[in-house]
């Protein structure tokens, strides 16, 4: 089933306005810059892509995290954007990377701590936050957004690095199935705090030294990024685009294989799609991943990569592409693959320029550790 995407709403690395993000996209900007997080000089990975704008003061500033507040923050836009309210038939399907520990928060708590637990409180527990637990809870953002919506019909929060499609995927099969009449899809999640860049660097995904884009002959590696974008969609009404989404999972434990993406491209994908790309800048995952999308799409679909311009953004990847996507091919403009400067070989054309395009279809890629795939497919009406 496709459904009508009909309101949208993000905070990514390039900006918080739909325009001006995607103009940013259309010249070819690239987010990439020393981690504005924290000193991250003792990393494997310096840099990073970061939300520059702070959220907005909320009192669920007690619950929540930041990433939780931009993601309460962008679901009440998406449905202002749409012109729709609560009620039992709204249904809100939340994408979140992942429970995670966070080091900042439990790094003072636990630095002067014994073996034997003895003084356990006055040797830094007593530095967490009382609703510290609270905070961790993957499914808070969404819990806070309903209430604040009145989103009161079905619903779940999906977890892992595909968690964005995961969505997608879900809120289009309760909408098809008619168990809501609206559905609202947020992701959200960031690759730039220290846990995270432990494990890209352990895993040799992300970049350590020269920048280089995706696809391109140099590289070896991305540049962490995050986001929380949300959008709205119906069976019915005025669209902006109508979307598609799979998600899958082949038990590797690090990237997918390409049989995984040659099923999920194979079940949505279309002769004559413009692409865009995973942007892993891994040289053999960039390699197959062109190989099987050409089989479907043909070897000349044009590739761009909006997470070459922002970094990977993990489970916000899918509901990014959509609303991205749906935009460039409504001004019937593609962007370049930014920092692109010898494209590798291979089938698919990758962008060098902002170009004009007749297509009105296209699919957008994610993938991550451990074996888990996206895909999206955005058509204009």
């Amino acid at each position: 089933m496709k459904a009508a995407l009909t309101g949208r709403a993000w905070r990514t690395p390039l900006g918080s306005g739909i325009d001006e993000v995607v103009d940013r996209l259309l010249a070819g900007e690239r987010a990439a810059q020393p981690n504005a997080r924290f000193d991250a000089r003792s990393y494997a990975c310096t840099l990073a892509a970061t939300i520059a704008a702070p959220p907005a003061p909320s009192r669920h500033a007690r619950f929540l995290r930041r990433m939780g507040l931009y993601a309460v923050e962008v679901a009440a836009e998406a449905m202002r954007d749409a012109g729709v309210a609560g009620g039992d038939r709204v249904g809100l399907f939340f994408g979140y990377g992942g429970l995670r520990a966070h080091w900042d928060d439990l790094m003072p708590a636990f630095e002067h701590q014994r073996a034997d637990g003895h003084g356990a409180w006055e040797r830094g527990l007593a530095l967490l936050h009382p609703f510290w637990i609270l905070q961790h809870l993957s499914n808070n953002a969404h819990a806070i957004a309903a209430q604040e919506l009145g989103a009161r019909g079905e619903g779940a929060t999906y977890g892992g690095a595909n968690a964005g499609a995961q969505a997608l995927a879900g809120a289009i099969r309760a909408l098809a199935a008619g168990a809501v009449d609206v559905a609202l899809v947020v992701g959200y999640d960031s690759l730039v705090e220290p846990e995270t860049l432990v494990e890209l660097a352990a895993r040799g995904s992300a970049v350590s030294n020269a920048l280089a884009a995706p696809y391109d002959m140099a590289a070896q590696g991305f540049v962490p990024g995050e986001a929380a974008a949300a959008l709205v969609l119906q069976g019915s009404g005025t669209a902006r685009a109508f979307i598609q989404a799979l998600d899958g999972a082949d038990g590797e434990k690090g990237e997918p294989q390409p049989a995984l993406f040659g099923r999920l491209v194979g079940a949505i994908a279309r002769p004559g799609d413009a692409v865009d790309g995973c942007g892993l800048a891994l040289p053999s995952f960039d390699a197959a991943e062109r190989r099987v999308v050409a089989d479907i799409t043909g070897v000349d679909a044009p590739l761009c990569c909006i997470m070459s311009a922002m970094g990977q953004i993990g489970a916000a990847t899918s509901v990014v592409q959509a609303i991205a996507l749906a935009e460039l091919l409504q001004r019937q403009c593609m962007p370049p693959l930014a920092g692109l400067r010898e494209a590798a070989p291979g089938p698919l054309r990758p962008i060098l320029r902002a170009e004009a395009t007749t297509h009105r279809s296209a699919i957008g890629l994610s993938a991550s550790a451990p074996g888990l795939a996206g895909i999206v497919r955005v058509e204009l009406p």
